[in-house]
């Protein structure tokens, strides 16, 4: 009797094993009626692929809103370049040969490459390594342009 009661308890343990795994198997594929309601007429969902468009779209439109930077930084960095190409070209044409503006010019690039420099921390971007090298190349411009434009414009000055 032993026998038979263990063998009718195996196969209702193989049944039962069965029906778990057909049970899976639904799950797994799932629900084909799930949204029926998306196809109705007039329905606004649009399923997952479309919220999820429209949740990078949103996240894009963030990330730009969030990169802008201050109406007051955009203008010093327009007034700067504006400085620069002003230099340069008095530089290389009608005071090409003037020892003072050449020492005011290198004071006012380095002052330039200062301001550059302190305006790093308003950008809102994580900077990379190369970020990095090149606002510690600007610091150290500066301090040198600035030390030899001073130093420069001491020596015209004593002549």
């Amino acid at each position: 009797m032993a026998k038979n009661s263990s063998g009718t308890n195996r196969k209702m343990n193989m049944v039962s094993d069965y029906d778990q795994q057909q049970a899976n198997i639904r799950k797994a594929k799932g629900n084909p009626n799930k949204n029926v309601h998306q196809k109705k007429n007039g329905s606004n969902y649009k399923g997952y692929a479309a919220a999820k468009k429209e949740a990078e779209t949103a996240k894009l439109s963030r990330n730009h809103e969030k990169n802008q930077m201050p109406l007051w930084v955009t203008l010093t960095m327009v007034f700067i370049f504006i400085l620069l190409v002003v230099i340069l070209v008095l530089m290389n044409t009608s005071m090409q040969d003037n020892l003072l503006f050449g020492q005011i010019a290198t004071i006012l690039i380095g002052a330039c490459c200062g301001v550059l420099f302190s305006l790093r921390r308003y950008s809102k971007t994580k900077d990379s390594k190369f970020q990095d090298i090149l606002y510690i190349i600007l610091a150290v411009m500066a301090v040198v342009l600035i030390f030899m434009g001073g130093y420069g414009l001491l020596k015209v000055l004593q002549m």
